[in-house]
């Protein structure tokens, strides 16, 4: 009998390690350098394709762009995010997105986010603030500021975000609950109300992001100054 707990308590471990992140330069991401240390460019770009859904032979075709650019300052750092996409659809139109945020992070938490969104014409502002060490502020797509709980936003540049139970939803406001299963060495799959793969270096660095914007396409963000 103890030897069968012993085989499962074995396993749990090789489970839990080939789940988690734990592999990652852990050194670098919770020292006082992240994420310098990190990302040495203090910035990282990508470019978005999209492509249909029953046909990943076809030509991606490229839609837009993504940028994260990394700023120390004297107790902390500041980050800012930036985006674009124009997609066509019917005839004559394109659908156009585009966001811009900053945020601050003091002792590797968010302290302050304040982010800008134009999805084809409706334009709001997400907006979170950290009360305490379990609050934060958060004023959401529609306008409504609500007291929630301490979450992780989805910045994607933080491998913590693979680690979480929850996270911030930062193009809604939104608190969103999710299960985290990796896929492969680099992948992980974020399952809950938001749906997503996404990809790390062995070291932690982002390096793609891959999802569903409606049923029948997809859209993926492969990084462009990774190497």
């Amino acid at each position: 009998m103890n030897l069968i707990k012993i085989i499962i308590l074995y396993l749990s471990i090789i489970l839990y390690f080939n789940n988690s992140a734990m592999s990652f330069d852990n050194d670098c991401i919770n020292s006082n350098d992240f994420p310098f240390c990190l990302y040495e460019k203090s910035q990282i770009t990508f470019k978005i394709l999209r492509y249909d859904l029953d046909d990943e032979d076809e030509e991606k075709k490229e839609v837009g762009w993504h940028k994260v650019e990394f700023h120390r300052i004297d107790n902390g750092y500041e980050v800012l995010t930036s985006g674009y996409v124009e997609v066509p659809y019917l005839l004559l139109l394109d659908y156009e997105f585009q966001y811009s945020a900053k945020s601050l992070w003091i002792n590797h938490t968010l302290q302050k986010y304040e982010g800008y969104v134009d999805d084809d014409g409706d334009e709001f502002k997400i907006i979170i603030e950290r009360i305490n060490d379990k609050e934060l502020k958060i004023t959401n797509k529609e306008g409504e500021t609500n007291i929630s709980k301490i979450s992780f936003p989805s910045v994607h540049w933080n491998p913590e975000e693979i680690e979480s139970n929850s996270i911030i939803n930062l193009l809604t406001g939104e608190i969103v609950d999710i299960n985290v299963s990796k896929i492969n060495e680099n992948t992980w799959y974020i399952d809950g109300e938001i749906k997503y793969y996404i990809t790390y270096d062995k070291s932690g660095r982002w390096k793609g992001l891959k999802f569903k914007p409606d049923e029948d396409s997809i859209m993926e963000y492969i990084c462009t100054n990774c190497n």
